[in-house]
């Protein structure tokens, strides 16, 4: 069945069918979403820090954003942004089963000149027949064309779901038909992410359209993800993202390499997560570091800057997400390595604890990254002291928030000590072994209202046996 509905829709580019080159200044918030060949997809930006584009995006390996600039052959324009973390609606398989949506968090937040945010729509709003609209990429005019540079629009009526449906037979939930049919206007093979905008609201997400044919009249309507209905999935993500990146606050520089299972997961030189040393050729991690290119990952590491002799440094050959990984729960993940590491004083594998913390018990979080979430970012590893919460007491300060037995919560010693928009992927460490895992906290750093949320290892440590062993 996917097979099937995969091979009716083209999904991958950034094309606008009998539309209107767009002047600088126009669609301020539309960003260039690109891996290392240039542009893959269009994305459009939504928060300070955060773009919205398609899941499947993730499969052309995007490293960066270019916003800013209309034509993205002008090279004195605009502004790039390394992407650094993907976060894919956690119920997305594929275009043909809906939910077709990814935000990006950026690592840097855009500069103001010539960029701005698009609203986006409340929970009830509706789109009705026959409005028209707009989408908007960079791309080819027509069928199998060489890509344009500049930016491009055109305007699509909306089409009524029953005729969609009956056109379509089988239409994912939550989506948007615009353009395409009875037209000779819409997206061919994509501008996969880009926006539907409807009154200066960002309605939709380009998703997928049918057979490659960009030479609309007949042809089945264009499909886009309707934002409306997954408010609460993107304010959530954007609001709870805060088992990203990595920052240890309130702490203390640790003696050097008394922290040898610690690791540093890397992509192009920067640090994105924090792994520990579980057996000498894998590397445990959160599930919501998973990356669409390989990490390298770097042991035996006090100072990221410096040229250390007890440095040793692998690539990833393979990423194991925990198989019932959605949102923060089981977030846990494997990273195996390209060969083994090499057990020296510096570089050492942690044991997995067994059994329940106790409720006040004393461990540690360790980390590379922002000190005072200020983006004050050291070199050297720091760590901090975590006092172990009941799970009734940090339900109670999340709220709304689940909070499982599968987690461990815990909060430094005095007010805002603790990680920082994650450290993700770093170790929680009582009595010596690994108990938890870095896995979410609020958008204050350290906050005791909004404890830190690790993934207990206790609760996996089958699965991570049964990975490692086989």
């Amino acid at each position: 069945m996917i097979t099937t509905l995969r091979s009716r829709h083209c999904v991958t580019g950034s094309v606008i069918v009998n539309g209107d080159t767009l002047s600088d200044g126009a669609m301020q918030y539309m960003a260039s979403v690109q891996n290392p060949m240039g542009h893959a997809c269009g994305g459009f930006l939504v928060s300070d820090q955060f773009f919205l584009t398609a899941a499947h995006c993730f499969e052309d390996q995007p490293v960066r954003v270019v916003l800013g600039k209309h034509n993205l052959k002008e090279s004195n324009k605009g502004q790039t942004i390394d992407i650094e973390k993907f976060f894919k609606h956690d119920s997305y398989k594929d275009v043909g089963f809906g939910n077709d949506l990814m935000l990006l968090k950026l690592n840097k937040n855009p500069e103001e000149n010539g960029v701005k945010k698009i609203d986006l729509p409340t929970q009830n709003m509706k789109v009705k027949a026959n409005d028209l609209c707009q989408v908007a990429g960079w791309g080819a005019t027509q069928t199998h064309g060489v890509n344009a540079n500049v930016l491009m629009a055109t305007e699509v009526p909306i089409i009524d779901m029953k005729t969609c449906k009956e056109v379509w037979h089988h239409l994912p939930h939550n989506v948007i038909c615009a353009g395409g049919y009875n037209t000779t206007k819409g997206f061919c093979q994509g501008d996969s992410g880009g926006p539907l905008v409807c009154k200066n609201t960002a309605v939709g997400v380009v998703s997928f359209n049918r057979h490659n044919n960009c030479t609309y009249k007949k042809e089945a309507p264009n499909v886009f993800v309707d934002i409306s209905k997954y408010m609460d999935w993107i304010l959530k993500t954007i609001s709870f993202s805060g088992a990203d990146g990595s920052r240890i606050v309130g702490g203390r520089e640790a003696v050097p390499h008394s922290r040898p299972y610690i690791a540093s997961l890397q992509s192009r030189g920067r640090h994105i997560c924090g792994g520990l040393l579980v057996k000498e050729d894998f590397v445990l991690t959160a599930a919501h570091c998973l990356t669409p290119v390989p990490y390298t990952v770097v042991l035996g590491a006090h100072s990221l800057a410096a040229n250390e002799s007890s440095k040793q440094t692998f690539t990833t050959v393979r990423s194991i997400s925990h198989p019932n990984y959605i949102g923060h729960a089981n977030d846990i993940m494997l990273l195996r390595l390209n060969t083994t590491a090499k057990l020296t004083a510096a570089v050492q594998l942690i044991p997995l604890q067994r059994g329940r913390l106790r409720a006040g018990g004393k461990c540690i979080t360790a980390g590379w990254g922002d000190i005072g979430d200020n983006n004050t970012y050291p070199n050297r590893l720091r760590e901090v002291n975590v006092t172990i919460l009941s799970q009734r007491s940090c339900s109670g300060r999340w709220g709304a928030v689940p909070i499982t037995r599968s987690m461990v919560c815990g909060t430094g010693m005095d007010n805002f000590q603790g990680f920082c928009s994650g450290d993700s992927g770093g170790p929680l460490v009582c009595d010596g072994a690994a108990a938890g895992v870095v896995s979410f906290s609020g958008r204050r750093c350290g906050n005791p209202r909004t404890p830190d949320v690790y993934t207990r290892i206790s609760s996996f440590r089958d699965w991570i046996l049964s990975v490692v062993n086989n």
